[in-house]
């Protein structure tokens, strides 16, 4: 393939994408938050992760987690619970995990929030 052939099609792919993003003027599901939840933290195939912090937030930004609420370690079956959750508003959760010096994170915002969630690291973490 051509060069300008390769950049046609790579400025294609990226207009496409761009044309998919939502303006967010959908509906968003509403609802009290349950009063707690429970995180598990996995691999991508499966296996629990356990003694991972685990963070409780309003918000996630490229900095990580903004308007912490509260932060727990995942037990030895790699779960949290977080209780006395806040009645409405969005609310997130996030961990992250540095492999060979390279950080991944793994976030989940929802409102409401469910009362169970499984947080799931990509495949490049073991």
């Amino acid at each position: 393939m051509s060069a300008p052939l390769r950049y046609a099609l790579a400025a294609a792919i990226v207009l496409s994408a761009g044309a998919c993003s939502s303006s967010g003027s959908g509906t968003t599901p509403s609802g009290p938050n349950p009063g707690s939840t429970t995180v598990t933290v996995t691999t991508s195939k499966g296996a629990r992760l356990g003694d991972y912090y685990v963070t409780l937030s309003r918000g996630v930004g490229n900095g990580g987690p903004t308007g912490i609420i509260d932060s727990e370690r995942t037990n030895s079956v790699g779960q949290v619970t977080f209780g006395n959750l806040p009645s409405s508003g969005q609310l997130c959760v996030y961990t992250s995990t540095t492999v060979g010096g390279r950080l991944y994170q793994v976030s989940h915002c929802a409102q409401p929030f469910p009362s169970n969630y499984t947080l799931k690291f990509g495949p490049k973490v073991p």
